[in-house]
């Protein structure tokens, strides 16, 4: 025994010896000298512009960021570079050199789109591999299923990458996570059946890959144990349809399954032998399932703890699903979205029940009615309870107060009536309220907020502040919405001290205050929203000091004057400035050039006066400019066609002059509303206006303008049927006028209104028929103008036409019959004319009723004019004493002609006798010619 016992403590001596030996090692020579070589020409390969690799020095390699190396060896084991935000085109290869590597994370790097690092799959010793989030391009190599000793493969989100071929995923036999999120997997096929070789897989990402049906063909087939281990598997966001994929059904140890955002229509019954399922996402398909399905499914889910259903089309009494609340699915259940479906019905007091429930959503049903149970009270986990955009009615209760973990609440969007219940200042974990649009009034006191010490963001709407003027609030919000509601006239003094506020949006408050006294303590606001509003006084001189920091300013619909400081120009950051309908004067400052970033600037209905400064060239990033209704003079600056993103160019009821530019169309490619109405232009529309191939709406009436409408105007693509110009153009209104009306829109509509407006001009020649191409025109008004000719005859095959005005010019011939084709008119005027014949009838044409339509054109007639047409004639009947005078005028006609006529024939037969008796040659042709044609008609040769 006692030599047994020295033999052990000599080996324990040795052991330890050796131990400390290699720790020597280690901490005097740390990693070898060829891995750290093979490290630093490694490094040299790609850039580290925020050195995080900054302790890339010395000998001892192992010390460095990223790198973790065998304790007793020295080899390097690990290199984690993920997220350092490094970046290269190529990759060294010298991490071969790395021999005992098992560890590589290249996550977040920037590969600048190029392709994939070939080497890698010839680093056999790899078990964990992650080059997400990479800007790679190109075919995954094959040679990745060299990686036999693979257990981790993470190339999710790397931008560019396709697999063509799944066979090399097969090699991995101990693959157990692969992820190959937002990989272009669509020219693979039997996925499945590959997925199905990995006898270790347990954790499946093919989210964005862009699959369909087509690559799980043979899912069902041959589906071995294999499935048994899947434990996760998303494939959301594809294009995956029809009835749930069946081979779910034997994924038996599933617990998270993601199939959300595809285009599922039924779930069949696939998900029910799940029993171990603790993860369901099925939203965002197109689901049609009765709400029966959800309480069967429910019944034997013990261990779920998330359900998302949302936006399908799932329908039935929303009460369905709570009735089974004794089964066991209510035990864990912690998240339930059931928003954007086709429920109906209350929303019942065994939601109550469901006790360990943090996140419950239930909005955008619009047929959940009823009031909102009490026993909402008693989900003492609630976090998150959301049940906007029902139809829910009554008051809060009170019980929602109990909810003290609660953490964002939103009730916005329904017909609640009463006020906020004080109970809800007890909430002191609440974060996020939303109660706008709910139809709620009443006062808010300062005990509404008592403990509202977290509050970051508050919607309210129609609501009457009444709180101390010497009130400190217990929150610190970042975004605050107060519409429609009564704060007592002045800015209130609680808003100012938000000094963390970033959002500000104040419409309709009434306001009576000026921007100096408002704005002082709001120097991070990114937005400002003050529009309709009493706020008075000038737009301070030191507002770039005020609000720093600001991206969008709207003022709109104020009493503000005075002219606008040159401190806005120094708002580098400004995007949207809204100072519409105020009482501004004075010139544009020449420093609007400075604003570089500003994308949207109106201006609209004040009293600006001067020119458009040659300096806007300056706004480059220009996208919609919209000056209207001021008293701006001269022509427009050449200059402007730098903003070569102009989508709006609205300077309608001004004073400006001159020729319509030709750069407009030459540099605004991707111009959709032109507006110079009511202005002084003169001179021709130019050709180049045809360029502009986005265009809309076309606005040039009331101006002095001449010559003919161009023929190209046919070419203006944007005014076609389904030209899919449609676009968002912004929160500002214009007036267009349309069905002899002044409409007003919002550009945000505008996208789906086309307009061409010349009139009241003085415009001559034809109607060019090339705007009869011009399918998607709603508006066409070429009233008040010199216009001759005819109606085009195929006028009728403008389908989507609404309004069409030519009245008040010199144009003749007959109504065109194809006018009866226009379905969809509402309007129409052609009084005015020199038209004539019977007015046609037939289909919309038979509600336009009103004989002022065809007024001023004595030659028509027929309903709806009192003057009857003659039966079987296009020619209208006129009075007796008419027709006499006509039948006088045409005797004298009659016998003016016969005269000519038989003076035309004496003059040419004896002027031609005179030249055969004088001229004896001619004298002989003539009846040689004469009577060699006898003998051919004689003899017939």
């Amino acid at each position: 025994m006692s030599s047994a016992i020295l033999l052990f403590f000599i080996l324990f001596i040795e052991f330890f010896a050796i131990c400390c030996s290699v720790k020597a090692v280690n901490t005097t020579f740390g990693c070898t000298a060829g891995e750290r070589k093979a490290l630093l020409r490694f490094r040299e390969s790609f850039s580290d512009p925020y050195s995080a690799l900054s302790s890339w020095k010395g000998e001892d390699c192992c010390t460095w960021l990223g790198i973790r190396c065998d304790k007793f060896t020295g080899h390097v084991i690990s290199l984690d570079l993920g997220n350092k935000r490094l970046l290269g085109k190529t990759l060294d290869s010298s991490l071969l050199e790395l021999k005992h590597l098992s560890y590589l994370d290249l996550s977040g790097f920037d590969f600048q789109h190029n392709s994939f690092p070939a080497f890698i799959g010839s680093m056999k010793q790899l078990q964990y591999l992650n080059l997400s989030s990479n800007f790679l391009h190109g075919v995954v190599p094959h040679n990745l299923g060299n990686l036999s000793s693979l257990r981790v493969l993470d190339l999710s989100r790397t931008g560019d990458l396709i697999v063509d071929d799944l066979t090399w995923i097969s090699r991995l036999s101990s693959l157990e996570h692969l992820d190959l999120s937002n990989v272009d997997l669509s020219p693979t096929k039997d996925l499945l059946k590959v997925l199905n070789m990995l006898p270790s897989i347990q954790k499946l990402g093919l989210s964005e890959c862009r699959l369909n049906n087509t690559n799980l063909q043979h899912a069902c087939v041959n589906v071995n144990y294999t499935v048994n281990n899947v434990m996760y598997v998303d494939l959301s966001s594809n294009s995956l349809d029809g009835e749930l994929p069946c081979f779910l059904h034997n994924m038996t140890s599933l617990r998270e399954l993601d199939l959300s955002m595809n285009n599922y229509s039924s779930t069949g019954h696939h998900l029910f032998k799940l029993s171990n399922l603790v993860r369901l996402n099925l939203g965002y398909n197109s689901i049609r399932n009765n709400v029966d399905w959800i309480s069967e499914f429910l019944w034997t889910k013990c261990h779920l703890k998330s359900v998302d259903l949302s936006d399908n089309q799932i329908y039935g009494e929303i009460s369905t699903p709570f009735r089974n609340l004794s089964r066991c699915w209510n035990q864990n259940l912690e998240e339930l979205d059931l928003a954007g479906n086709r429920f109906y019905g209350q929303l019942p007091e065994e939601i109550g029940g469901l006790k360990k429930l943090i996140y419950l959503h239930l909005s955008n049903n619009v047929f959940i009615n009823g009031t909102i149970p009490n026993s909402l009270g008693k989900l003492s986990a609630l976090r998150v309870l959301v049940l906007a955009n029902n139809n829910l009615s009554g008051s809060i209760p009170s019980s929602v107060g109990d909810l003290r973990k609660l953490e964002l609440l939103d009730l916005s969007n329904n017909r609640l009536s009463g006020g906020i219940p004080l109970s809800l200042g007890q909430l002191s974990n609440l974060k996020y309220l939303y109660l706008s649009s709910s139809s709620l009034d009443g006062t808010v006191f300062e005990d509404h907020f008592a403990k509202l010490s977290k509050l970051s963001l508050l919607h309210v709407d129609s609501l009457k502040f009444k709180v101390k003027l010497d009130w400190v609030p217990p929150f610190q919000l970042r975004h605050l919405t107060l519409e429609s509601c009564d704060i007592g006239g002045q800015f209130p003094q609680w808003v100012q001290m938000q000094k963390e506020l970033k959002f500000l949006y104040m419409e309709n408050c009434s306001i009576s205050d000026t921007l100096s006294n408002s704005l002082n303590n709001l120097k991070n606001l990114t937005y400002l929203y003050l529009s309709n509003n009493n706020i008075q006084g000038p737009i301070p001189n030191n507002i770039s000091q005020m609000l720093p920091f600001l991206e969008s300013l709207y003022l709109d619909q104020n009493h503000i004057n005075g002219s606008l400081p040159d401190s806005l120009c120094e708002m580098k950051s400004l995007e949207y400035m809204d100072l519409s309908r105020n009482h501004l004067s004075g010139n544009l400052p020449e420093c609007l050039g400075n604003l570089h970033d500003l994308l949207a600037m109106s201006l609209s209905s004040n009293e600006i006066s001067g020119v458009i400064p040659n300096s806007i060239s300056g706004a480059y990033s220009l996208e919609y400019l919209n000056l209207n209704n001021n008293s701006l003079t001269g022509k427009l600056p050449r200059t402007m066609k730098n903003c070569t993103k102009l989508i709006v160019v609205d300077i309608g009821e001004n004073n400006f002059l001159g020729k319509l530019p030709q750069w407009v169309g030459n540099y605004l490619p991707d111009l959709r509303l032109l507006r110079l109405r009511n202005n002084k232009f003169y001179g021709q529309i130019p050709f180049e206006v045809c360029q502009l191939l986005k265009l809309q709406i076309l606005d040039l009436a009331n101006n002095n303008l001449t010559g003919g409408i161009p023929n190209c105007f046919g070419n203006l693509s944007g005014m076609v049927l389904n030209s899919n110009y449609h676009y968002y153009l912004g929160e500002e209104s214009f007036t267009e006028v349309l069905k002899g009306l002044e409409l007003e829109y919002s550009y945000e509509i505008s996208g789906f209104l086309v307009n061409l407006d010349v009139s009241n001009n003085n415009l001559v020649g034809k109607i060019p028929w090339e705007l009869t191409r011009l399918f998607g025109l709603i508006g066409l008004n070429l009233s008040h103008n010199h216009l001759v000719g005819e109606i085009p005859e195929i006028i009728g095959d403008m389908k989507s036409m609404e309004s069409l005005d030519l009245s008040n010019n010199n144009l003749s011939g007959t109504i065109p019959s194809s006018l009866s084709d226009l379905s969809s008119i509402s309007h129409l005027n052609l009084s005015n004319n020199n038209l004539s014949g019977k007015i046609p009838t037939g289909r919309q044409l038979q509600t336009l009723d009103y004989p002022s339509i065809y007024e001023g054109n004595p030659q028509l007639c027929g309903a709806p004019l009192p003057k009857k047409c003659e039966e079987g004639s296009m020619v209208p009947s006129i009075t007796d004493n008419h027709v006499a005078a006509n039948e006088g005028d045409g005797i004298d006609d009659k016998v003016l002609f016969s005269g000519v006529i038989i003076c035309g024939f004496a003059t040419g037969f004896w002027g031609v006798i005179v030249f055969l008796v004088i001229n004896k040659r001619w004298r002989q042709a003539y009846f040689e010619f004469a009577e060699e044609r006898i003998i051919r008609r004689l003899f017939g040769g």
